[in-house]
């Protein structure tokens, strides 16, 4: 089946390149398509802005053909994302459209009112695979835990499914499906070491994210699926200098880290040209970092915090 992702970028590089480079890319959206692909399917992706003129987005759509669109969306992207949405369903109601994102998670009351067929609350990768099956086969989708779907002037209001416990079992992002909008691609990248923060800052929202679904809301991957994607990235793109480990704070598991380290370590005593790295720590008081930051020091040409 063709299912098409659309992104909203208003801080945008150019009208034709709207995105500068891989570290921009929208990590939810990548892992869903990255997970559809290994099942068989195919994607695709459009970057919209404000500058976008509409005829590329209908001409866009009436070449691909996509039975599904999956659109996501920050509070500060939602309401032109939900224009854009009105749009195609005007011209296009037979494409079911799926909202997702942290603003639909946190208001889908609100959000589900606009021109979309179903919600998505929280980690999208199985209920959207599970909404393509059904699709594919013929039936109206329904009992899909995470998604709230509409039948006519009914709703169907689905429970959220635990937090996913291993994020090892899934494929890597969909880098691919960034390329034609990527204005330097081999320059700088990101890798999303792990998904969650324990903390409870106010002008955040991932306190009200960690209690839309059961189990651990803080996991991380393994340093040995990190290192795997990290060198797919360095063999695909022979010119990447700088990778940014994108972790809510990298020093939430201390033996994580220390392994995490002595893999990168290892890792750039290989290359020619030894990458960059850049990542987050939060730090507290009464905690010496002193190690950390040397193991950092060890294993990296040069690290930003």
């Amino acid at each position: 089946m063709n299912i098409l992702f659309i992104y909203s970028r208003q801080d945008y590089y150019s009208t034709d390149k709207p995105i500068q480079n891989q570290e921009q890319i929208q990590f939810g959206i990548s892992y869903i398509s990255s997970l559809l692909k290994q099942y068989g399917h195919n994607t695709k992706l459009f970057v919209i802005t404000k500058k976008t003129k509409k005829y590329k987005l209908e001409k866009f759509l009436k070449d691909f053909l996509p039975s599904l669109i999956c659109f996501t969306a920050v509070y500060s992207e939602y309401r032109f994302i939900a224009e854009i949405a009105e749009y195609i369903k005007n011209r296009f109601p037979e494409i079911f459209l799926l909202i997702g994102g942290a603003h639909p998670s946190l208001n889908p009351v609100e959000c589900i009112k606009d021109s979309f067929d179903a919600l998505c609350i929280g980690e999208g990768e199985y209920p959207t695979l599970e909404l393509v099956e059904q699709l594919q086969n013929g039936q109206e989708p329904s009992m899909i835990s995470n998604l709230w779907i509409k039948h006519g002037d009914s709703l169907e209001k689905n429970s959220t499914r635990p937090f996913l416990h291993h994020l090892d079992i899934l494929p890597p992002p969909d880098r691919k499906m960034w390329e034609g909008w990527i204005a330097e691609p081999e320059i700088n990248s990101s890798v999303l070491v792990g998904r969650g923060c324990p903390f409870e800052c106010t002008y955040c929202c991932n306190h009200a994210l960690k209690k839309i679904a059961s189990g651990p809301y803080v996991r991380l991957r393994s340093p040995e699926n990190i290192l795997n994607e990290i060198e797919k990235i360095v063999n695909n793109y022979p010119g990447m200098k700088e990778i940014y480990l994108e972790v809510e704070s990298i020093t939430l598991n201390r033996n994580f880290c220390i392994e995490l380290c002595s893999a990168l370590e290892h890792f750039n005593s290989t290359l020619e040209s030894p990458l960059e790295f850049g990542t987050n720590i939060r730090i507290a008081k009464n905690i010496d970092f002193n190690e950390i930051f040397n193991l950092f020091k060890k294993c990296m040409k040069s690290v930003t915090f």
